[in-house]
C-alpha cells in the first residue's frame, strides 16, 4: 500500500512496497513546470509493475532539493530499509544531482543519474545558464557522493552536460554512458530506445553490461525521434557536417565489435520517466 513515510512543507517520501528482497530504488523527481498535489514519484509506476520496493521523494518546488530536513528525510528513508539490501539512487537532471548528493546518506550501493548536474553553485559551475532554482539556497551542494557506489552516468557528450561530469570526476568515479545526439533529453531518448529498463534493473542486480547496452543504444539511435530532431542541426555548415560525420563513422567503428550473436530484447518503450 502507497504510504507517506516523512512530510514536510517541502518535501514529501511515498513508500511504495514490493515484494520482500531484492534491490529498493530510491527516486528523486526532476524539475517540473507544474507540481500536481497527487502525483506519483519519479518512476513510480514502473517499480510498483515489477514488484520493486521504492521509496519516491517529491518536493515543493525546483529548489534542487536544498531544504534543512532533507537530512532528516534521507535518514528516515534509511532506518526503513532492512540492512544488507542492495539500495539505488535514481533520478534525471535535478533528481540526478540529488541520487548523487545524496547517496553518502543513503548508503547506496548504485546510483543511476540521468544527464545530472554536478553544482548550482555559480562559483563552481558559473557558465550554466539553462536553469536557475527557485530557492538559491545551496544547503547541500557540497555533499560528496558515495565512493564506495557503482555510479552510472547517462549523458549526451556534446552537449553542456559534459562540462557537469568533468565536474563530477572530481569527487567519484563514475562509468561514462553515451546518448549521443540526445541533448539534454536523455532520459527520454533512452526510454524510446527501449533501453532504460535493462539499464536500471541490470545496474540494480549488478550484472550490467555497460559496454553491450552503449553499442546496442548508438545502433538503435535512427529509431530513435530525440535523434533524428537534434541530427540535422549538427549538419548545419560545411564544417560541422564534416565534424560530426567523422565523429559518427568513428563510433560506428567503435561500436561494430560489439555486434556480437548477443542482443538486448527490444522493449516496449514504458513511462518510466515521469511514473505515468
Amino acid at each position: 500500500m502507497r504510504q507517506a513515510i516523512f512530510e514536510s512543507d517541502n518535501l514529501q517520501v511515498v513508500k511504495v512496497p514490493g515484494r520482500p528482497g531484492g534491490p529498493v530504488f530510491v527516486t528523486f523527481e526532476p524539475m517540473l513546470n507544474v507540481r500536481e498535489p497527487a502525483r506519483h514519484g519519479f518512476g513510480e509506476a514502473f517499480f510498483d509493475k515489477r514488484g520493486h520496493t521504492a521509496y519516491h521523494v517529491m518536493c515543493r518546488a525546483n529548489d534542487w532539493y536544498q531544504y534543512p530536513e532533507m537530512q532528516a528525510a534521507v535518514a528516515q528513508i534509511r532506518a526503513d530499509i532492512p540492512q544488507a539490501t542492495r539500495v539505488v539512487a535514481y533520478g534525471s537532471s535535478m533528481g540526478g544531482y540529488a541520487a548523487l548528493r545524496f547517496s553518502s546518506w543513503l548508503g547506496a550501493d548504485t546510483v543511476i543519474a540521468l544527464s545530472p548536474q554536478a553544482s548550482i553553485d555559480p562559483a563552481r559551475a558559473g557558465w550554466e545558464k539553462r536553469w536557475a532554482p527557485d530557492n538559491p539556497a545551496l544547503v547541500w551542494d557540497r555533499l560528496a557522493p558515495r565512493r564506495e557506489a557503482t555510479c552510472y552516468v547517462v549523458y549526451d557528450p556534446y552537449n553542456t552536460d559534459r562540462r557537469h561530469v568533468e565536474l563530477l570526476r572530481r569527487e567519484v568515479a563514475i562509468v561514462p554512458l553515451y546518448s549521443y545526439f540526445s541533448d539534454h533529453h536523455v532520459t527520454e531518448y533512452v526510454q524510446e530506445s527501449g533501453l532504460l529498463e535493462a539499464l536500471i534493473l541490470g545496474a540494480a542486480r549488478g550484472d550490467f553490461d555497460a559496454p553491450t547496452w552503449q553499442a546496442e543504444l548508438w545502433r538503435r539511435r535512427s529509431a530513435i525521434s530525440y535523434y533524428r530532431n537534434l541530427r540535422p542541426r549538427k549538419c548545419r555548415g560545411l564544417l560541422r557536417r564534416l565534424r560530426y560525420g567523422l565523429i559518427e563513422r568513428v563510433l560506428d567503428l567503435r561500436y561494430m565489435r560489439f555486434a556480437s550473436p548477443y542482443r538486448l530484447p527490444a522493449i516496449s518503450p514504458e513511462p518510466v520517466a515521469r511514473g505515468e
